[in-house]
């Protein structure tokens, strides 16, 4: 009985290793998830000068589908007056992101400046806000690279401490 409750014990620690930067891992996919869309956006406006209405109709990701955040944006579609729908849009569903505030402030930041500038202007903070979240990506990855072992390894280590101590 206690060699089933020492095995029992071990595979929920390595489990628990194994599922502890899950959050940092969706962190990760919608930062990923955001750029695409800021590409995507920057590309609709600069090539072929989509109206601000009808940039999103386009668009489909699975992450942003998820949080309600591309549902969001396009319910405002038929509005008469089309203002600060991004701002709206994040902040009905920003609780729902795993995201930290700087990246918050990235998308925000992002949002604000769509058809609110003239188009040098707007381009200019699009790139701004690209280049920004891809540093936010490529220092989350590496960080996550590195928990993700150190989980992994915590959790086996101690499941096999539990384990031996049980027995």
């Amino acid at each position: 009985m206690k060699y089933l409750g020492a095995v029992i014990i071990f595979l929920c620690a390595c489990t628990f290793g194994i599922y502890a930067g899950k959050e940092e891992k969706q962190r990760l996919k919608e930062c990923e998830a955001f750029l695409t869309l800021f590409e995507y956006v920057k590309n609709r406006i600069g090539y072929f000068l989509t109206p601000t209405k009808l940039i999103y109709r386009g668009f489909s990701d699975d992450v942003l589908e998820k949080t309600g955040f591309l549902a969001e944006l396009r319910s405002h579609e038929n509005d008469d007056i089309y203002f600060d729908a991004w701002e709206s849009a994040f902040g009905k569903c920003e609780n729902r992101f795993c995201m930290n505030e700087k990246e918050k402030r990235i998308v925000r930041e992002f949002g604000s400046a769509i058809g609110k500038t003239d188009g040098a202007t707007q381009m200019n903070s699009f790139n701004y806000c690209i280049e920004q979240m891809r540093q936010e990506i490529n220092a989350l990855a590496s960080a996550i690279e590195k928990n993700v072992k150190i989980y992994r390894i915590l959790g086996f280590t101690v499941g096999a401490v539990a384990a031996i101590i049980i027995l």
